[in-house]
């Protein structure tokens, strides 16, 4: 007698990953972080030069991101737009894997019901967690992204580091190790509140969107509504720490020895007393041209590997 369909000799076996879903979360999130930054590289670097613009007074070198996508091409050649891509890998594999992969094992630990939900202050502490656990590991790598972002010299002899490792080893040899994570405060707290304000608001649409048949069938249409309105969100409540966080890890010794800022909050000060409040948001529209397509890519991609292998 030939066996059903349905026996479990006919069963198809799980893979490993399916088989392994924490798992499954982190490898998901490696893919899909890495193909978005390779993506939105250049909108970072404009970002990061336009945060830095201006800076207690200086003198202006762009007017906004298209004036910067172009000065940059020109100047500097088209690769400068791909600026610290090494760290900027290195970063993501570390903070973008571990922030989008843990999000889900941590939220379930803290409880949810029978249905898998759980109610949005868990999934806003699950996000924090997340997010500002894996901004600390990583902020090595995220603090050599902006030093090479930031360095406009064409000549490789005039550049203030070479590359990723050449950075890490100038900073260690002339800083100590742990100025590695000098600026850390502003980008531990940018993270805790992105994942907060992304993950948690991504999550809880989606949720309401389904709950309340809005969209209907899910896909394409949801994943994309939930991304780009947990992107506008996160991006508005990070770009102050953003700011902080780049003018920090950029700045250099002064003539007397002193750095300009003195942690978050003096860079806060300071950067209102001579710029204004709007300070804050520099780079505002700059930071959402690169973190709304990137989340975009990233939710995308995650739900579809979830869908094809889970």
């Amino acid at each position: 007698m030939s066996s059903s369909p349905y026996s479990p000799a006919n069963v198809p076996k799980k893979t490993f990953l399916q088989s392994n879903p924490v798992l499954a979360n982190f490898a998901y999130s490696w893919f899909a972080v890495q193909v978005a930054e390779i993506a939105t590289l250049p909108v970072d670097v404009c970002k990061v030069r336009l945060q830095l613009e201006g800076e207690l007074g200086a003198a202006r070198r762009y007017n906004h991101i298209g004036d910067a996508l172009v000065k940059i091409s020109r100047q500097e050649g088209i690769g400068a737009l791909w600026k610290g891509l090494g760290a900027a890998l290195w970063r993501q594999a570390v903070y973008g894997t571990t922030r989008y992969g843990s999000y889900e094992p941590i939220k379930k630990s803290l409880g949810v019901d029978g249905k898998g939900e759980s109610p949005l202050w868990k999934k806003i502490l699950a996000g924090c967690i997340s997010g500002g656990g894996s901004s600390f590991i990583a902020n090595p790598f995220d603090m050599v992204k902006i030093r090479l972002q930031a360095d406009t010299a064409t000549d490789p002899s005039l550049r203030r580091h070479n590359g990723v490792y050449g950075a890490l080893k100038d900073i260690i040899k002339s800083e100590g190790v742990l100025k590695l994570w000098r600026g850390a405060t502003p980008t531990v707290s940018r993270a805790a509140v992105g994942g907060m304000s992304e993950l948690s608001v991504y999550d809880e649409i989606k949720q309401q969107i389904i709950k309340r048949e809005i969209i209907k069938g899910g896909g394409l249409p949801l994943h994309l509504t939930c991304a780009l309105s947990a992107g506008f969100f996160s991006c508005f409540c990070m770009n102050p720490f953003d700011v902080a966080k780049s003018r920090i890890m950029n700045q250099k010794l002064g003539r007397n020895g002193v750095l300009q800022y003195n942690g978050m909050f003096d860079c806060f000060f300071k950067s209102v007393k001579a710029e204004g409040i709007t300070s804050l948001w520099k780079g505002f529209f700059a930071s959402y041209a690169r973190i709304g397509p990137r989340v975009v890519i990233i939710f995308l991609i995650i739900e579809q590997l979830r869908e094809r292998f889970d």
